[in-house]
């Protein structure tokens, strides 16, 4: 590695929807193993770190080639603990100076070292932003359908009923993946999106979340045919 941005990936134990879902295998390797990879074969990345409150994930994360010089507090590990404390918590343990390039790679993100590139190459040209990862809408939200009591669906607004699909804006949303600022930023705002950020635009098939077990299988079978090209 060379120096370059401190990647810290925030992979805490517990899981309720899949438990042990860092760890759980993913296309041959546990499933923090890629996000590690990608960013220790990233060019602008520096240091690989993993913030954790698990011996289990530390473990898989150093024999993946991260580094765990501490272990996270129990009151930032439960279901209810923000990115932005966390990654704040880690910066004062690694003593980070303000003007370092910080990443925040969630354990789950399957992206590839290009990705990281690119998220590094747009703060280096936006350093007083975040540049966040973001997927697109696949459905307009003018569409949207809701469900009454008796089961019976209707469109949640009729604003738009007589507008094409292909006439409607095209929408975002936070992808979960990649989060890059300089360490002051990340200090200085109470979350990522406090004000307006650098969109990292992923590709579909690396946006998909990875929150449900069904999402699992989905999610192996797109790595495996666009990062992997086994299909």
């Amino acid at each position: 590695m060379n120096p370059g941005m401190t990647a810290i990936i925030t992979a805490r134990g517990g899981s309720s929807r899949i438990p042990g879902k860092n760890v759980r295998d993913f296309n041959g390797h546990p499933m923090i193993h890629w996000p590690i990879t990608a960013a220790l074969e990233s060019r602008g990345v520096g240091t690989v770190v993993v913030s954790t409150d698990s011996e289990d994930i530390a473990a898989v994360a150093r024999h993946a080639g991260a580094s765990v010089p501490f272990m996270r507090p129990s009151h930032l590990a439960d279901a209810h603990a923000g990115t932005t404390p966390v990654m704040v918590h880690a910066l004062e343990e690694m003593a980070i100076a303000d003007d370092a390039m910080v990443g925040c790679v969630f354990p789950t993100a399957a992206v590839t070292p290009a990705m990281i590139d690119e998220a590094i190459a747009l703060s280096v040209s936006h350093p007083e932003d975040f540049v966040i990862s973001v997927g697109r809408h696949r459905s307009p939200w003018e569409k949207s359908l809701k469900q009454d009591d008796a089961g019976k669906m209707m469109l949640e607004s009729t604003v738009a009923r007589h507008t094409r699909t292909q006439d409607l804006p095209q929408r975002f949303f936070d992808a979960g993946k990649i989060y890059v600022a300089q360490a002051r930023t990340w200090r200085e705002r109470d979350t990522m999106m406090a004000a307006a950020f650098v969109p990292l635009m992923l590709p579909d098939w690396a946006s998909v979340d990875v929150d449900e077990p069904e999402d699992w299988a989905i999610a192996e079978a797109l790595h495996r045919a666009f990062v992997l090209n086994v299909r």
